[in-house]
């Protein structure tokens, strides 16, 4: 995971719930190009499992879902607690 450790520490530092970056931002956060599975929605699926790629750890262990718009090259990471919290006001 080492190579994502700088997006962890990025999304880490964030305060606000959602964060919207671009593939090139997210190349210039961890210094070096994102793979061609990039293009595939699964790439960007946070997993905390040991046995998960290292992309999906850190966006979990960074406490992040990736909502990627794979067209348009922009991520828009969104705080997991705040996941529920969307959830919950539109349903009340």
């Amino acid at each position: 995971m080492a190579k994502y450790a700088p997006l962890v520490r990025y999304l880490r530092r964030q305060r606000t719930p959602e964060v919207t970056l671009t593939f090139r931002d997210i190349e210039r956060i961890v210094g070096g190009f994102l793979p061609k599975a990039s293009s595939d929605l699964d790439w960007w699926r946070a997993e905390a499992a040991a046995s998960a790629p290292p992309q999906k750890r850190a966006f979990a262990e960074a406490g992040f879902t990736a909502q990627p718009e794979i067209r348009s090259e922009r991520v828009l990471f969104v705080r997991a607690a705040s996941t529920s919290l969307h959830g919950s006001q539109a349903a009340g």
